[in-house]
């Protein structure tokens, strides 16, 4: 067995997978390629209420910000591992300051059907090579009270896509498997005390 092991370790194909891994920089591979949708998805929601900035839900943002000036952002879609689509689903804020949700299945619909349409990369894989951050209260759910969350349940265009919330309850069917649960956004001046 030893003799075999050894032989298996020093032979060159698996020395140089070995070495591939040990040195590898998973950065430098990784690519992620963020759609540019029209400004009716992010930016002209954020322009219409900058508290979305700040509130809880603020992930969706500063992600996408984020991936903009990444070293995985990509601005080549065929050398993408995945596609990043913006769309800020809780931007929308009743006066004091609550996401109302309502109008966010509407939204992710019609921003999945413009990507479908204009770039190949959601219908070769049905979104499964796509992640979309949905921080409300119960995810991709889209309504913060929860029996009206459950009955309503993800939403079916997202059922292959990879979802990043900030809701991580166990065995909820608001909680989609292979989901990433992030933190609810802290702006820094009040992480600081300040």
């Amino acid at each position: 067995m030893g003799l075999t092991f050894t032989y298996f370790y020093n032979s060159p194909s698996y020395a140089g997978r070995a070495r591939d891994v040990l040195e590898d920089n998973p950065v430098r591979r990784l690519k992620v390629f963020v759609y540019e949708l029209l400004r009716k998805y992010n930016k002209k929601i954020l322009q219409k209420d900058p508290r979305c900035l700040t509130h809880m839900f603020a992930a969706e943002i500063f992600m996408h910000r984020f991936l903009l000036s990444s070293p995985v952002h990509t601005l080549n879609p065929d050398e993408a591992d995945w596609f990043y689509t913006p769309v800020y689903t809780t931007c929308n804020l009743t006066p004091n300051g609550l996401p109302l949700p309502f109008k966010s299945p509407r939204m992710m619909r019609s921003a999945i059907q413009l990507i479908s349409s204009n770039w190949p990369y959601w219908n070769r894989t049905e979104g499964a090579d796509h992640f979309f951050i949905v921080p409300h209260d119960f995810g991709a759910c889209f309504h913060y009270q929860e029996k009206k969350a459950i009955e309503r349940g993800i939403l079916p265009l997202l059922w292959r896509s990879t979802l990043v919330q900030t809701f991580g309850q166990r065995n909820h069917v608001c909680l989609k498997q292979g989901s990433i649960t992030i933190p609810p956004y802290a702006p820094p001046q009040k992480m600081l005390g300040n």
